[in-house]
């Protein structure tokens, strides 16, 4: 269903240059956006592609009017949220198709707690004690471990597991010994969390993502971690104990126990006292130097086989 450029302007706002009436059929990005299309051009870098863009209505600033040509335009003060929002109602004027709200194949204890409007989809596994909040949603294959709580407006796409064990042993003559994680996975409103995800549950008290947090797919939140508010993470690792007080955009972010509490923007932490991933390349350099400088033990003398003995 078309969308005309009238609806659009009436529902997010923004100034109109161009007919009210002009349909779009299909949301596009600039360089190959055709006639019927909408797109957006959200910073002067791209500009030049302008010149060849065949798009019918293009969402841009104010400061870039000139370069609107002919073509119909929406006026806005930041074009990429926008068209953020533009996709959320182009959605919503095109549903997908609707199945049920707990998939047959789920599995969910009768002891969680699961809002009457929260979906629910194939193959997930709900614990005993867990919590889906109002208008949650688990996409297929999600796990959510006993007593993990996540609260309103969730996103967890597939693949994710919530509330494993943390990587937590005891090492005893030569063994490892296991800690039971006793804690569990504490999610506020308006998280969304990215396809094979993991957020291990913590040790003794709760890892917690706050509210409106953002994880891309395939990060590993250890036990006793802390995302702060409206975080974003994406391509990390976050080790136990860290904390993230929010607003930080930690990308490639490594993080052990006793790693610093906060960081600048784009910082790289890792390892077990979260030091900056530049000075543990150097330190690993200076030892695996001295190391080579050493005489070999007997053990490394001797020659290597590759086969069963003659």
């Amino acid at each position: 269903m078309a969308l005309s450029l009238g609806f659009i302007v009436d529902t997010l706002g923004g100034e109109l240059l161009g007919s009210r009436t002009l349909e779009i059929a299909r949301l596009a990005p600039l360089h190959n956006a055709r006639a019927d299309e909408l797109t957006f051009l959200s910073h002067a870098r791209y500009q030049s592609q302008l010149a060849h863009c065949q798009a019918g209505a293009i969402v841009l600033s104010p400061a870039l009017r000139e370069l609107a040509g002919q073509r119909a335009c929406i006026f806005t003060d930041d074009p990429y949220l926008y068209f953020s929002r533009l996709t959320r109602l182009w959605r919503a004027q095109h549903p997908l198709p609707q199945s049920a709200r707990i998939h047959p194949s789920a599995v969910i204890d009768p002891t969680a707690k699961v809002a009457d409007d929260a979906i629910v989809g194939p193959l997930c596994v709900v614990e005993a004690g867990a919590e889906l909040g109002p208008r949650t949603r688990l996409h297929a294959r999600v796990t959510v471990g006993h007593g993990c709580r996540i609260g309103a407006d969730g996103i967890v796409h597939s693949g994710v597991v919530i509330g494993a064990d943390g990587f937590g042993f005891a090492h005893h003559q030569g063994r490892w010994e296991k800690i039971e994680q006793l804690g569990a996975v504490r999610i506020g409103d308006g998280v969304e969390i990215g396809a094979n995800t993991c957020i291990d549950r913590g040790a003794l008290e709760d890892t917690v993502i706050e509210d409106g947090v953002k994880l891309d797919n395939l990060i590993q939140i250890g036990h006793n971690v802390r995302i702060g508010a409206h975080s974003a993470l994406a391509g990390c690792v976050c080790g136990g104990q860290c904390e993230n007080r929010g607003a930080l955009h930690h990308w490639r972010w490594r993080g052990g126990a006793g790693a610093p509490r906060a960081g600048r923007w784009g910082a790289h932490f890792g390892g077990l006292g979260g030091h900056p991933l530049g000075a543990q390349a150097r330190a690993l350099h200076r030892h695996v130097s001295a190391r080579r400088k050493q005489p070999m033990g007997e053990e490394r003398r001797q020659p290597q086989t590759t086969g069963p003995a003659a």
